[in-house]
């Protein structure tokens, strides 16, 4: 019989793969895509302490930890995408030795399990100051960075490569010929898949080693979960066979069988279902007198470091050269190339609500959307960032506002997000076929969806050449992108001009501006047309 954990297990991480999956042009609409990542307790508080502000994103957060509160640490036994996934990668990585039941209980198990706390202090020290580290030690947000820049684009690559030997069949079948699987690339990917193994390869000194002893998340819900309505109690039928202590995964079973620590207890219920004398099982308070051991709480002296530590960190990227918020400083040493996406929130705000889950960058119809090394600083890591050379930004696509689970990136009409002017595009003379060497192109031109690139004459040219018109680019970057010079592009974007709005109309502050964008029907971008002319939605400025 498959146990009720295996089956809650699959259940949940089910959904987190379909939510995961249909995270994508076209969006379907009013499905809570980032409903897991709005579950981390630490994306929750940390976002809270970072930003000084209260959100309606952060509800599941409150009701998660309140149900902790009569059920303990269910949430990490039986719904975390991130506890499923090291249980089902703990089989090849778990060490293959016999582990005696000795070094198995709580006691033995746990002189690493303070790390986590001082991890969770560390990073509400961080935000304290304004430094969001929630990316750090996020589960949630490691996971799906994990299953959707990694793993998504290696299922897309085999997937191809899959249809390419069906496609042998197309005369049985005719219809193949024309399936394609878009192919998606990522930056940093390597790092996240190794990262990632190397998570999961600890479990060959501890099972579950990330869950024990490093997830913040795990601490936060350890405090709310130390004494639950829910828990496990032993009946005096226990002959101290000690079964259930060598299959415990997280080591919360003390050396006398009957005694728990229930701030660890993931409430897998594996020793209620191994028991050969039934004693055990997970009741509400007072049906039965519970026995339990008191956690190894972190020392005074551990939180004090690990405050400090989040302070210092913070303060060292509150000094750096990239830092958003220069202090006596006129204005921030920002890349010219930094260039986030349509309906980000000011530089500042975006690093402290952004906590690099990847959902934007996985769902981007065009894959412009990539995670950042040190362009944007130390602060900025894997956080993302438009490549208009590899891709352009899609005019009829806002799928990275409705996916973003904390609100960085604002969730746009269409008509709001194609006024969210990124960044503006400029001429390289020297790399341009026109300029530098008199040839004929108007490729810039031709798929430029907002008619921003004028082609005028000019003396000792014999074919004219390109100008950009300012106030009616919005740098979407179809113009760099599809740039046929070799290497860097004749045309490129910068954030000169960009506008990033915390809150209020983006076509309004266009027109404050006079801007004038207005889409080509006549463009490449397959995703142009007709954008500006949705049923209900704003006019065009004029």
């Amino acid at each position: 019989m498959i146990r009720f954990q295996r089956l809650a297990q699959a259940a949940t991480f089910g959904i987190f793969v379909c939510l995961l999956i249909v995270a994508w042009y076209p969006f379907p609409e009013g499905l809570p895509v980032a409903f897991f990542l709005r579950l981390d307790p630490l994306i929750g508080l940390g976002t809270i302490v970072a930003s000084r502000e209260l959100s309606a994103y952060l509800i599941p957060d409150l009701i998660l930890a309140l149900t902790t509160l009569f059920l303990g640490r269910y949430f990490c036994g039986h719904i975390c995408p991130m506890g499923t996934t090291l249980d089902m990668m703990q089989v090849p990585f778990a060490s293959r030795r016999r582990r005696s039941l000795k070094i198995c209980t709580y006691e033995a198990s746990s002189p690493y399990r303070n790390l986590k706390y001082w991890g969770l202090v560390m990073i509400v020290g961080a935000g304290l100051a304004g430094v969001s580290l929630i990316f750090l030690g996020s589960p949630l947000s490691l996971v799906t960075r994990f299953y959707g820049l990694a793993v998504y684009p290696i299922i897309l690559l085999a997937s191809e490569s899959l249809l390419q030997v069906l496609s042998q069949f197309a005369g049985t079948f005719p219809d193949m010929a024309y399936l394609q699987f878009h192919q998606k690339v990522f930056a940093t990917n390597v790092f996240v898949f190794i990262l990632f193994l190397g998570i999961a390869g600890l479990a060959w000194i501890q099972p579950r080693f990330w869950c024990r002893n490093l997830c913040p998340s795990g601490a936060l819900l350890s405090l709310f979960s130390r004494n639950p309505l829910v828990k496990r109690t032993v009946s005096d039928s226990c002959n101290r066979c000690g079964l259930c202590v060598s299959e415990c995964p997280t080591g919360a079973i003390s050396e006398d069988p009957e005694k728990t620590v229930h701030s660890e207890c993931i409430v897998c219920l594996r020793c209620k279902e191994i028991c050969p004398q039934s004693a055990i099982s997970f009741s509400i308070r007072g049906t039965v007198t519970p026995r339990f051991v008191s956690a190894h709480d972190p020392t005074r002296r551990g939180i004090i470091w690990a405050l400090c530590s989040g302070l210092i960190t913070a303060g060292l990227f509150r000094t750096s050269v990239n830092q958003p918020k220069p202090i006596d400083r006129e204005r921030a040493l920002v890349d010219g190339e930094l260039i986030r996406p349509p309906g980000a929130l000011p530089e500042p705000d975006f690093l402290v609500k952004c906590v690099r889950c990847g959902e934007c960058m996985k769902a981007c119809a065009t894959n412009t959307l990539q995670p950042v090394w040190l362009k944007a600083g130390l602060e900025g890591l894997f956080s993302p960032v438009m490549l208009p050379r590899l891709a352009a930004c899609a005019v009829n696509c806002n799928v990275c506002g409705k996916v973003c689970p904390t609100g960085a990136i604002r969730d746009l009409t269409l008509i709001e997000k194609n006024h969210a002017k990124v960044g503006t595009a400029w001429i390289a003379r020297e790399n341009c076929l026109v300029w530098e060497q008199d040839k004929k192109c108007l490729v810039c031109d031709e798929v430029c969806p907002y008619n921003a690139v004028s082609f005028r004459p000019v003396s000792e040219r014999r074919n004219a050449v390109p100008f950009v018109i300012a106030n009616r680019c919005t740098g979407c970057g179809w113009c760099e992108s599809k740039c046929p010079v070799e290497g860097t592009s004749a045309i490129r974007i910068n954030i000169i001009g960009q506008m990033r709005l915390a809150e209020g109309s983006y076509v309004e502050k266009a027109k404050e501006y006079g801007l004038l964008f207005r889409a080509n029907d006549n463009s490449m971008d397959g995703l142009a047309p007709g954008t500006f002319d949705i049923p209900g939605g704003i006019d065009p400025v004029d």
